[in-house]
């Protein structure tokens, strides 16, 4: 029974383990309270000083931010109109200049002029362009 009446050093150290982990827990907890703490009283302090500031201009701002989303909307709009019409203008011209290109590629090369075929049966004009006389159309079978 000897060995059951004596106390071993690991008991020792176990009891000052414990000791220290509950001193670790407490500080942990005042750690904790400390913060909420302080949020709370940071949270009164924006419910006394800014919240009031923000309710006595909320109005004037809520008006220039209108008239900010209304002016930008017509610029948007006065942007796309121009886009819209300078594409337009763009293609209008590169359709003339593609309509033109035929007669001036015809003026300064060595081929004739793309001439016109009679009327077909449905009243259009059917236009035929030039081939060189070095090339034959491919016989059908």
């Amino acid at each position: 029974m000897l060995l059951a009446e004596t106390t071993s050093p690991l008991d020792g150290l176990a009891s000052a383990a414990s000791v220290l982990l509950v001193f670790e827990l407490f500080f942990i907890v005042v750690l904790v309270a400390a913060i909420l703490v302080l949020l709370a009283l940071g949270m009164a302090w924006l419910h006394h000083h800014v919240i009031p500031l923000l309710q006595e201009y909320v109005p004037t701002v809520k008006g220039a931010l209108n008239a900010t989303d209304r002016a930008s909307g017509q610029v948007i709009d006065i942007v796309a109109n121009l886009y819209a019409k300078r594409k337009g203008f763009e293609e209008g011209v590169f359709g003339f200049v593609r309509s033109l290109m035929p007669i001036f590629g015809a003026l300064f090369s060595d081929r004739p002029l793309p001439t016109e075929a009679p009327a077909d049966g449905h009243g259009t004009t059917a236009t035929m362009s030039a081939t060189p006389p070095d090339v034959a159309p491919a016989p059908m079978d």
